[in-house]
């Protein structure tokens, strides 16, 4: 029988194979759970429950989720709330778009160890374009999905996911999703921009925000113009990103 694990530290790392110099992929948050498909001396196979995506985890990051039987609730607090577990001597800093087991403020548990939020949860008082704005000038990082290194698709990934929104992890997953918008002046705030390469391959996304601005993250988290052509770099003086679709998820 295949062990079901959850993280009870910030965030995992999920890598492409068994060693902590392969490539980083995504990241797994505190309370996110997900099976275990293969195992070595040192490392997990594993598959996240939340977007189906596998990589491999260091076994010193595991632990045995023991009651499978709770709801997952989105938790966020920006940049970070504190979970106390009885017998951990630290509270845990836990990231936007974590996840808990609750459903309102209070305390819940883990394998019956008693949990208890320090600071309170992200309430969903703000606009979707305002709350993505707290992530700016984060740094971009392939595979991240947090603050301190994020990357395209973790941070629409993780931005929807603290509205409810579960969506895959990567650009062109996404972009099979949603209902196509036919123009750029017909786009809303909260739609997502799809953007392709050369060989017509999606590669990049970010949201829509107020005045036909897109807040996306390349470099690090930023804001630039957007038209019907694609991304529009003032620093750069050109276009950086072609515009592939516009998708809508948020009626």
């Amino acid at each position: 029988m295949s062990k079901t694990g959850i993280v009870l530290i910030s965030l995992v790392p999920l890598r492409t194979e068994p060693s902590s110099k392969s490539e980083l992929v995504s990241e797994l948050l505190f309370g996110e759970t997900y099976t275990v498909l293969e195992e070595t001396e040192d490392w997990y196979k594993v598959e996240n429950h939340l977007d189906a995506y596998i990589g491999w985890v260091n076994i010193t990051q595991f632990s045995l989720l023991e009651n499978t039987d709770v709801p997952a609730t989105t938790f966020s607090k920006f940049p970070f709330s504190k979970v106390k577990m009885d017998g951990v001597d630290a509270p845990i800093y836990v990231l936007p778009g974590s996840r808990i087991f609750k459903n309102n403020l209070g305390d819940f548990f883990i394998n019956g160890i008693k949990c208890s939020v320090e600071i309170d949860a992200f309430s969903g008082n703000i606009s979707i374009a305002e709350f993505s704005k707290l992530f700016l000038n984060s740094p971009y990082l392939w595979g991240g999905k947090s603050f301190l290194g994020i990357d395209c698709s973790g941070f629409t990934q993780i931005v929807f996911s603290c509205f409810g929104l579960n969506i895959p992890r990567d650009a062109y997953q996404q972009a099979e999703l949603g209902n196509q918008v036919d123009f750029i002046s017909e786009a809303k705030i909260g739609d997502l921009a799809f953007f392709e390469n050369k060989d017509g391959k999606i590669t990049h996304v970010g949201i829509i925000i107020e005045n036909q601005k897109i807040i996306h993250a390349s470099g690090k988290v930023r804001i630039d113009d957007i038209d019907s052509f694609g991304i529009f770099n003032k620093e750069m003086g050109k276009h950086s990103h072609q515009l592939r679709w516009i998708k809508r998820f948020i009626k």
